[in-house]
Protein backbone atom coordinates (compact mmCIF):
# COMPACT_ATOMS: atom_id res chain seq x y z
CA UNK A 1 0.00 0.00 0.00
CA UNK A 2 2.77 2.43 0.89
CA UNK A 3 4.57 1.66 -2.36
CA UNK A 4 1.44 2.32 -4.44
CA UNK A 5 0.83 5.70 -2.69
CA UNK A 6 4.43 6.73 -3.29
CA UNK A 7 4.14 5.78 -6.97
CA UNK A 8 0.93 7.81 -7.34
CA UNK A 9 2.55 10.84 -5.65
CA UNK A 10 5.57 10.60 -7.89
CA UNK A 11 3.39 10.30 -10.96
CA UNK A 12 1.48 13.46 -9.99
CA UNK A 13 4.71 15.37 -9.50
CA UNK A 14 5.96 14.16 -12.85
CA UNK A 15 2.68 15.16 -14.47
CA UNK A 16 2.91 18.62 -12.90
CA UNK A 17 6.48 19.12 -14.06
CA UNK A 18 5.56 18.00 -17.55
CA UNK A 19 2.51 20.29 -17.62
CA UNK A 20 4.31 23.52 -16.69
CA UNK A 21 7.44 25.11 -18.09
CA UNK A 22 9.47 27.97 -16.76
CA UNK A 23 11.23 30.74 -18.65
CA UNK A 24 14.48 31.89 -17.11
CA UNK A 25 15.19 35.62 -17.37
CA UNK A 26 18.35 37.45 -16.24
CA UNK A 27 16.88 38.33 -12.81
CA UNK A 28 13.74 36.23 -12.42
CA UNK A 29 11.99 32.98 -13.37
CA UNK A 30 8.58 33.26 -15.07
CA UNK A 31 6.10 30.40 -15.52
CA UNK A 32 4.86 29.58 -18.99
CA UNK A 33 1.34 28.71 -19.99
CA UNK A 34 0.39 25.20 -18.91
CA UNK A 35 0.25 22.58 -21.63
CA UNK A 36 -2.87 20.45 -21.94
CA UNK A 37 -2.42 16.99 -20.54
CA UNK A 38 -3.51 14.22 -22.86
CA UNK A 39 -5.91 11.80 -21.29
CA UNK A 40 -4.66 8.24 -21.20
CA UNK A 41 -6.29 5.87 -23.69
CA UNK A 42 -8.00 2.91 -22.09
CA UNK A 43 -6.40 -0.42 -22.83
CA UNK A 44 -9.66 -1.73 -24.28
CA UNK A 45 -9.69 1.03 -26.94
CA UNK A 46 -5.93 0.94 -27.67
CA UNK A 47 -5.09 -0.30 -31.17
CA UNK A 48 -3.43 -3.71 -31.34
CA UNK A 49 0.35 -3.70 -31.84
CA UNK A 50 1.49 -3.91 -35.42
CA UNK A 51 2.67 -7.31 -36.59
CA UNK A 52 6.39 -7.57 -37.40
CA UNK A 53 7.26 -7.39 -41.06
CA UNK A 54 7.93 -10.83 -42.58
CA UNK A 55 11.55 -11.64 -43.34
CA UNK A 56 12.41 -11.96 -47.02
CA UNK A 57 12.67 -15.51 -48.25
CA UNK A 58 16.13 -16.82 -49.07
CA UNK A 59 16.72 -17.08 -52.74
CA UNK A 60 19.61 -17.68 -55.10
CA UNK A 61 22.63 -15.37 -54.61
CA UNK A 62 22.38 -12.11 -56.43
CA UNK A 63 25.10 -11.56 -58.96
CA UNK A 64 27.28 -8.51 -58.52
CA UNK A 65 26.74 -5.74 -60.98
CA UNK A 66 28.86 -6.01 -64.11
CA UNK A 67 30.46 -2.63 -63.37
CA UNK A 68 31.76 -3.79 -59.98
CA UNK A 69 33.16 -6.99 -61.49
CA UNK A 70 34.94 -5.04 -64.18
CA UNK A 71 36.43 -2.69 -61.59
CA UNK A 72 37.75 -5.58 -59.51
CA UNK A 73 39.26 -7.25 -62.58
CA UNK A 74 41.00 -4.03 -63.60
CA UNK A 75 42.40 -3.58 -60.09
CA UNK A 76 43.73 -7.15 -60.11
CA UNK A 77 45.47 -6.63 -63.44
CA UNK A 78 46.94 -3.35 -62.19
CA UNK A 79 48.32 -4.99 -59.03
CA UNK A 80 49.89 -7.78 -61.06
CA UNK A 81 51.53 -5.32 -63.42
CA UNK A 82 52.92 -3.30 -60.50
CA UNK A 83 54.28 -6.46 -58.86
CA UNK A 84 55.90 -7.60 -62.10
CA UNK A 85 57.43 -4.15 -62.57
CA UNK A 86 58.83 -4.26 -59.03
CA UNK A 87 60.38 -7.68 -59.65
CA UNK A 88 61.94 -6.46 -62.89
CA UNK A 89 63.35 -3.39 -61.16
CA UNK A 90 64.88 -5.54 -58.40
CA UNK A 91 66.38 -7.89 -60.97
CA UNK A 92 67.89 -4.98 -62.87
CA UNK A 93 69.25 -3.50 -59.64
CA UNK A 94 70.88 -6.78 -58.63
CA UNK A 95 72.29 -7.17 -62.12
CA UNK A 96 73.91 -3.74 -61.98
CA UNK A 97 75.12 -4.34 -58.44
CA UNK A 98 76.82 -7.61 -59.32
CA UNK A 99 78.13 -6.44 -62.66
CA UNK A 100 81.45 -5.31 -61.25
CA UNK A 101 81.67 -8.22 -58.85
CA UNK A 102 81.59 -10.68 -61.74
CA UNK A 103 84.17 -8.73 -63.71
CA UNK A 104 87.13 -10.80 -62.54
CA UNK A 105 85.25 -14.00 -61.86
CA UNK A 106 87.02 -16.01 -64.54
CA UNK A 107 90.54 -14.76 -63.84
CA UNK A 108 93.11 -17.36 -62.86
CA UNK A 109 96.72 -17.49 -61.84
CA UNK A 110 99.57 -18.38 -64.12
CA UNK A 111 99.40 -21.90 -62.67
CA UNK A 112 95.69 -22.24 -63.34
CA UNK A 113 94.48 -21.93 -59.75
CA UNK A 114 91.28 -19.97 -59.30
CA UNK A 115 91.49 -16.80 -57.24
CA UNK A 116 87.79 -16.28 -56.51
CA UNK A 117 86.40 -15.62 -53.07
CA UNK A 118 84.63 -18.98 -53.23
CA UNK A 119 88.02 -20.66 -52.67
CA UNK A 120 87.70 -21.67 -49.02
CA UNK A 121 90.82 -23.85 -48.72
CA UNK A 122 93.94 -22.66 -50.60
CA UNK A 123 94.95 -26.22 -51.50
CA UNK A 124 97.37 -25.22 -54.26
CA UNK A 125 99.19 -22.71 -52.06
CA UNK A 126 99.34 -25.14 -49.14
CA UNK A 127 100.88 -27.73 -51.44
CA UNK A 128 103.53 -25.25 -52.50
CA UNK A 129 104.15 -24.45 -48.85
CA UNK A 130 104.88 -28.13 -48.23
CA UNK A 131 107.29 -28.27 -51.15
CA UNK A 132 109.75 -25.90 -49.51
CA UNK A 133 113.19 -27.52 -49.36
CA UNK A 134 114.86 -28.55 -46.14
CA UNK A 135 117.95 -26.81 -44.79
CA UNK A 136 120.11 -29.67 -46.04
CA UNK A 137 119.62 -30.02 -49.78
CA UNK A 138 120.75 -33.68 -49.73
CA UNK A 139 118.22 -34.95 -47.20
CA UNK A 140 114.46 -35.08 -47.20
CA UNK A 141 112.75 -32.57 -44.98
CA UNK A 142 111.31 -34.14 -41.86
CA UNK A 143 110.13 -30.71 -40.86
CA UNK A 144 109.79 -27.78 -43.20
CA UNK A 145 111.72 -24.60 -42.64
CA UNK A 146 108.61 -22.61 -41.81
CA UNK A 147 107.88 -25.10 -39.01
CA UNK A 148 111.15 -24.21 -37.28
CA UNK A 149 111.03 -20.43 -37.26
CA UNK A 150 113.01 -18.75 -34.52
CA UNK A 151 110.41 -17.35 -32.15
CA UNK A 152 110.80 -17.09 -28.40
CA UNK A 153 109.30 -19.87 -26.28
CA UNK A 154 106.53 -18.95 -23.83
CA UNK A 155 107.58 -17.41 -20.50
CA UNK A 156 108.08 -19.49 -17.39
CA UNK A 157 105.62 -19.89 -14.50
CA UNK A 158 106.77 -16.79 -12.61
CA UNK A 159 106.19 -14.46 -15.54
CA UNK A 160 102.98 -16.29 -16.39
CA UNK A 161 101.76 -15.58 -12.85
CA UNK A 162 102.38 -11.88 -13.41
CA UNK A 163 100.49 -11.98 -16.70
CA UNK A 164 97.59 -13.75 -15.00
CA UNK A 165 97.50 -10.92 -12.45
CA UNK A 166 97.29 -8.44 -15.33
CA UNK A 167 94.36 -10.37 -16.81
CA UNK A 168 92.62 -10.37 -13.43
CA UNK A 169 92.96 -6.59 -13.23
CA UNK A 170 91.49 -6.32 -16.73
CA UNK A 171 88.63 -8.58 -15.66
CA UNK A 172 87.74 -6.17 -12.84
CA UNK A 173 87.31 -3.27 -15.29
CA UNK A 174 83.68 -3.99 -15.99
CA UNK A 175 82.93 -0.93 -18.12
CA UNK A 176 85.81 -1.45 -20.51
CA UNK A 177 85.06 -5.14 -20.75
CA UNK A 178 81.39 -4.46 -21.49
CA UNK A 179 82.38 -1.91 -24.14
CA UNK A 180 84.57 -4.46 -25.90
CA UNK A 181 82.12 -7.34 -25.54
CA UNK A 182 80.28 -6.86 -28.90
CA UNK A 183 83.60 -6.80 -30.78
CA UNK A 184 84.89 -9.78 -28.82
CA UNK A 185 81.84 -11.81 -29.77
CA UNK A 186 81.97 -10.70 -33.41
CA UNK A 187 85.69 -11.51 -33.67
CA UNK A 188 85.37 -15.01 -32.23
CA UNK A 189 85.60 -16.13 -35.86
CA UNK A 190 87.71 -13.74 -37.91
CA UNK A 191 86.11 -12.43 -41.09
CA UNK A 192 87.77 -10.68 -44.01
CA UNK A 193 85.18 -7.92 -43.65
CA UNK A 194 87.21 -6.60 -40.71
CA UNK A 195 89.90 -5.61 -43.21
CA UNK A 196 87.93 -4.96 -46.39
CA UNK A 197 85.89 -2.40 -44.45
CA UNK A 198 89.06 -0.47 -43.65
CA UNK A 199 89.99 -0.55 -47.35
CA UNK A 200 86.48 0.67 -48.31
CA UNK A 201 85.93 -2.28 -50.66
CA UNK A 202 83.41 -4.22 -48.58
CA UNK A 203 80.43 -3.57 -50.88
CA UNK A 204 82.29 -2.74 -54.08
CA UNK A 205 82.90 -5.15 -56.93
CA UNK A 206 86.22 -5.64 -58.67
CA UNK A 207 88.31 -6.60 -55.60
CA UNK A 208 87.70 -10.33 -55.52
CA UNK A 209 91.43 -11.09 -55.60
CA UNK A 210 92.03 -9.03 -52.46
CA UNK A 211 89.20 -10.71 -50.59
CA UNK A 212 90.38 -14.11 -51.82
CA UNK A 213 93.92 -13.45 -50.61
CA UNK A 214 92.73 -12.36 -47.17
CA UNK A 215 90.56 -15.46 -46.83
CA UNK A 216 93.36 -17.75 -48.00
CA UNK A 217 95.78 -16.20 -45.51
CA UNK A 218 93.32 -16.72 -42.66
CA UNK A 219 92.97 -20.39 -43.58
CA UNK A 220 96.66 -21.10 -44.12
CA UNK A 221 97.78 -19.27 -40.98
CA UNK A 222 95.22 -21.07 -38.87
CA UNK A 223 96.80 -24.35 -39.95
CA UNK A 224 100.37 -23.15 -39.36
CA UNK A 225 99.51 -21.56 -36.03
CA UNK A 226 98.06 -24.80 -34.68
CA UNK A 227 101.37 -26.53 -35.42
CA UNK A 228 103.24 -24.00 -33.29
CA UNK A 229 100.64 -24.23 -30.53
CA UNK A 230 101.18 -27.97 -30.29
CA UNK A 231 104.94 -27.44 -30.08
CA UNK A 232 104.82 -25.08 -27.10
CA UNK A 233 101.77 -26.62 -25.38
CA UNK A 234 101.03 -23.65 -23.10
CA UNK A 235 98.01 -23.75 -20.80
CA UNK A 236 95.18 -21.30 -21.27
CA UNK A 237 94.97 -18.44 -18.74
CA UNK A 238 91.87 -19.83 -17.00
CA UNK A 239 93.64 -23.18 -16.62
CA UNK A 240 96.53 -21.46 -14.88
CA UNK A 241 94.44 -18.99 -12.84
CA UNK A 242 91.07 -20.36 -11.73
CA UNK A 243 89.69 -16.90 -10.85
CA UNK A 244 89.61 -15.87 -14.51
CA UNK A 245 86.19 -15.96 -16.15
CA UNK A 246 86.54 -15.90 -19.97
CA UNK A 247 83.85 -14.13 -21.97
CA UNK A 248 83.84 -16.81 -24.67
CA UNK A 249 84.07 -20.60 -24.70
CA UNK A 250 87.72 -21.57 -24.29
CA UNK A 251 89.17 -23.29 -27.38
CA UNK A 252 90.47 -26.81 -26.90
CA UNK A 253 93.91 -26.11 -28.38
CA UNK A 254 96.85 -24.46 -26.66
CA UNK A 255 97.37 -20.79 -25.92
CA UNK A 256 100.81 -19.85 -27.31
CA UNK A 257 101.04 -18.16 -29.78
CA UNK A 258 97.76 -16.34 -30.39
CA UNK A 259 96.32 -17.50 -33.69
CA UNK A 260 94.12 -14.40 -33.96
CA UNK A 261 97.21 -12.20 -33.75
CA UNK A 262 99.10 -14.43 -36.19
CA UNK A 263 96.31 -14.42 -38.78
CA UNK A 264 95.50 -10.71 -38.57
CA UNK A 265 99.10 -9.49 -38.69
CA UNK A 266 99.82 -11.88 -41.58
CA UNK A 267 97.15 -10.03 -43.57
CA UNK A 268 98.69 -6.70 -42.57
CA UNK A 269 102.22 -7.72 -43.59
CA UNK A 270 101.01 -9.25 -46.85
CA UNK A 271 99.06 -6.17 -47.90
CA UNK A 272 101.94 -3.91 -46.86
CA UNK A 273 104.23 -5.97 -49.09
CA UNK A 274 101.87 -5.66 -52.05
CA UNK A 275 100.99 -1.98 -51.63
CA UNK A 276 103.37 -0.36 -49.14
CA UNK A 277 102.22 3.13 -50.16
CA UNK A 278 98.54 2.48 -49.48
CA UNK A 279 97.24 4.91 -46.81
CA UNK A 280 95.13 2.23 -45.09
CA UNK A 281 98.08 0.06 -44.01
CA UNK A 282 98.19 1.81 -40.64
CA UNK A 283 94.47 1.21 -40.19
CA UNK A 284 94.94 -2.49 -40.94
CA UNK A 285 97.68 -2.70 -38.31
CA UNK A 286 95.46 -0.96 -35.78
CA UNK A 287 92.60 -3.38 -36.50
CA UNK A 288 94.91 -6.38 -36.10
CA UNK A 289 96.22 -5.09 -32.78
CA UNK A 290 92.70 -4.42 -31.53
CA UNK A 291 91.53 -7.92 -32.47
CA UNK A 292 94.51 -9.44 -30.67
CA UNK A 293 94.00 -7.32 -27.55
CA UNK A 294 90.32 -8.21 -27.43
CA UNK A 295 91.35 -11.83 -26.98
CA UNK A 296 93.23 -10.74 -23.87
CA UNK A 297 90.21 -8.84 -22.56
CA UNK A 298 88.14 -11.95 -23.18
CA UNK A 299 90.48 -13.89 -20.88
CA UNK A 300 91.63 -16.28 -23.61
CA UNK A 301 95.24 -15.16 -24.17
CA UNK A 302 98.19 -13.74 -22.27
CA UNK A 303 99.85 -10.57 -23.58
CA UNK A 304 102.89 -12.67 -24.47
CA UNK A 305 100.65 -14.82 -26.70
CA UNK A 306 99.74 -11.72 -28.68
CA UNK A 307 103.37 -10.67 -29.06
CA UNK A 308 104.36 -14.17 -30.18
CA UNK A 309 101.59 -14.20 -32.78
CA UNK A 310 102.84 -10.94 -34.23
CA UNK A 311 106.45 -12.16 -34.30
CA UNK A 312 105.39 -15.38 -35.99
CA UNK A 313 103.50 -13.41 -38.65
CA UNK A 314 106.58 -11.31 -39.38
CA UNK A 315 108.87 -14.34 -39.70
CA UNK A 316 106.37 -16.37 -41.69
CA UNK A 317 105.68 -13.54 -44.17
CA UNK A 318 108.45 -14.53 -46.68
CA UNK A 319 107.19 -18.12 -46.85
CA UNK A 320 103.65 -16.86 -47.26
CA UNK A 321 104.80 -14.69 -50.16
CA UNK A 322 106.52 -17.66 -51.84
CA UNK A 323 103.45 -19.87 -51.54
CA UNK A 324 100.95 -17.18 -52.58
CA UNK A 325 103.18 -15.31 -55.04
CA UNK A 326 100.80 -15.46 -58.00
CA UNK A 327 97.93 -14.32 -55.82
CA UNK A 328 100.03 -11.45 -54.48
CA UNK A 329 100.63 -10.34 -58.07
CA UNK A 330 96.93 -10.60 -58.91
CA UNK A 331 96.05 -8.37 -55.96
CA UNK A 332 98.67 -5.85 -57.06
CA UNK A 333 97.21 -5.78 -60.57
CA UNK A 334 93.76 -5.31 -59.09
CA UNK A 335 94.76 -2.09 -57.33
CA UNK A 336 97.30 -0.59 -59.72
Amino acid sequence: MVGEATFEAQSKIVQFMNSYKFRVEPDTVLPCEPRPVEAPIPEALAPPPAAPAPLPEEGPPIDEPPLMMATMAAASVLNKSVANKSVLNKAALNKNKNKNKNKNKNKSTMDGASLGVSQLIPAFELRRLHQQPSRNAFTAARRFTWEMLDILPPPGPDYTRLEAAVLLSMQRRDRERARRLPDIQAEATISVSEFTRALHIEDIGGFEQTEGLFQAILTACEYVGLLYKSQFNRLRPNQFESLLRPLLPVPVHESYPSNHAFQCFSIVFAFSTILPEHPATDDLARIAQNVAENREWAGLHYPSDTQAGRDLARRFAPYLHDAFGSLFQAVHDEWV
